[in-house]
């Protein structure tokens, strides 16, 4: 897997940063689209087959996939499939390639997520490029997101160890200063350690359910002010009125949140 930062090119043409992964079996054009992405303000990433494609969507949670079909190892359909089933995967726009003009199947494209379909006999780079500026607009470049001493700092406790994995990387590489708590006991042991600035819990955990834990932190004056969201996969009316009664300030469905949503909502609520 290689990765290009982003270059420093004109003030007008550059984005944000934003990490695109490029799944392709043929060198040539895969590092091509790779130096023209990285030459415009984008964080490239090539994978050279499935195999090696499939690990770099977990390892480095692009915000874009460009992922050809015609892979060796694991195909791009299988790639796609594997992706579609992980909620927190599920939300990354993929835009699906054939660079060597073969039909798409689409019997094997799960509905919903393929953002976009290129297929070309000699798919041009500069095509491809010009494709992701349409999708994220180029716009000045954003400060890096490096934890420094202002970071927000934020209590998770989620019990699920591939979400924890995943959105893991992704609240830290978003530049907060994480603590991730596995239950009940480790949440509140990580409480009398430091004041945060935004709490996420989930309510279905292991012994003190995510409501007992709510309810804990709102009896305690020293962190009855702190925000807290519910970031979990009960979603029942009566599930959200009681984490709203109990204090809890917004409420995220894990199988329909994306990401990037997560982490612009903790931001919004650490700001408060």
């Amino acid at each position: 897997m290689l990765k290009l930062r982003p270059m420093q090119p004109d003030a007008k043409s550059i984005c944000n940063g934003e990490k695109v992964l490029i799944i392709a079996s043929d060198p040539v054009f895969g590092e091509s689209v790779q130096k023209k992405l990285a030459g415009i303000g984008y964080e490239a990433i090539y994978a050279k087959d499935g195999t090696e494609g499939l690990k770099a969507i977990f390892d480095t949670l692009p915000h874009l996939i460009l992922l050809d079909i015609e892979l060796a190892g694991i195909d791009g359909y299988t790639i796609l499939e594997k992706k579609h089933a992980e909620p927190l995967l599920s939300k990354i726009p993929v835009f699906l390639m054939s660079t060597q003009g073969v039909p798409i199947n689409m019997r094997r494209v799960p509905e919903g997520s393929v953002k976009e379909f290129v297929v070309s006999l000699h798919a041009d780079p500069s095509d491809v490029a010009d494709r992701v500026n349409k999708h994220f607009g180029c716009v000045p470049a954003l400060p890096k997101n490096e934890l420094s001493q202002d970071a927000k700092k934020i209590l998770w406790v989620e019990d699920d160890k591939l979400i924890g994995n995943i959105l893991g990387k992704k609240m830290v590489s978003s530049g907060f200063d994480l603590v991730h708590a596995k239950d009940g006991e480790e949440a509140m042991k990580s409480l009398e350690q430091f004041m945060p600035d935004a709490i996420m819990i989930d309510l279905l955990l292991p012994g003190m359910s995510g409501f007992d834990i709510l309810k804990q932190i709102r009896d305690n004056p020293k962190f009855k002010d702190v925000p807290v969201m519910i970031l979990s996969n009960l979603s029942k009316p009566s599930d959200l009125n009681r984490a709203k009664v109990l204090g809890a300030q917004k409420f995220l469905v894990k199988a329909t949140a994306s990401l990037d949503q997560i982490v612009s909502e903790v931001r919004d609520l650490a700001r408060k």
